[in-house]
């Protein structure tokens, strides 16, 4: 009888898993690649790019410009009111019993030391209660020894919008009219919602001549000036 001879197959199979799982890998990859691109491709015109800042001797004029109006702070009137008020503070001469120190005990020393707390702390109240009023901002002392001063809106006195400040009459143009260029720049804090106004403000300032500063300010916080001051660079 005669046998038939069967063909075998010797070809090993062969797992994919591995190749599966490098594919698999490599098109999340580029998946990821793809959106991050495109996140950035999105965004590319919100993000505010704050230029370089330089350093300056004039005096900044401070502007805030909130839901695409703005309003001046006018941190000089405040000013010349608080000198007004320091110079009127009584004078408070702390006792000095170094070259007599049996007197360091006497009834005379405490009175004169309680005099001279007495004195420190009427200065102080006065200051912490002091407030005043600008066109556009309620003014209040909130940090005495610092001299920080809090800078509320007044919701009556909104500011000027862009089709309002660009005008000759008004208030923005009148204010810069009593400043000079050569000793004074202009410093925006601007609301995130108020770019677009920013920009038209800046254009005019430089038109006259101004240089200009400016930084972004969240929409929750309320501005505050200590007693040195806002450091807004020329930018």
């Amino acid at each position: 009888m005669r046998r038939r001879n069967k063909i075998l197959n010797t070809v090993p199979e062969q797992n994919l898993d591995s190749f599966l799982d490098i594919l698999t890998n490599t098109v999340g990859v580029l998946m990821f690649i793809s959106l991050f691109v495109t996140l950035i491709t999105v965004e590319a015109d919100s993000i505010v790019r704050t230029p370089l800042a330089s350093e300056t001797k004039k005096n900044p004029k401070f502007f805030e410009i909130r839901d695409n109006k703005i309003t001046y702070i006018n941190d000089a009137q405040v000013g010349a009111e608080i000198d007004r008020v320091v110079e009127n503070l009584p004078s408070c001469n702390k006792p000095d019993f170094s070259l007599d120190s049996d007197l360091a005990s006497s009834r005379e020393y405490l009175a004169r030391m309680s005099n001279y707390r007495s004195c420190l702390q009427s200065r102080a109240n006065r200051l912490i209660n002091f407030q005043t009023q600008t066109k556009y901002y309620t003014v209040k002392m909130v940090n005495a020894s610092t001299f920080s001063l809090l800078y509320e809106p007044i919701e009556t006195q909104p500011g000027e919008a862009e089709e309002q400040f660009s005008q000759p009459n008004s208030d923005f143009n009148q204010v810069l009219a009593e400043l000079d260029p050569s000793e004074d720049y202009l410093a925006f804090i601007v609301r995130p919602n108020s770019f677009s106004s920013f920009r038209a403000a800046r254009e005019l300032a430089w038109a006259q001549g101004f240089e200009v500063g400016w930084e972004p300010h969240k929409t929750e916080l309320p501005i505050v000036f200590g007693s040195g001051g806002r450091a807004i660079r020329v930018q």
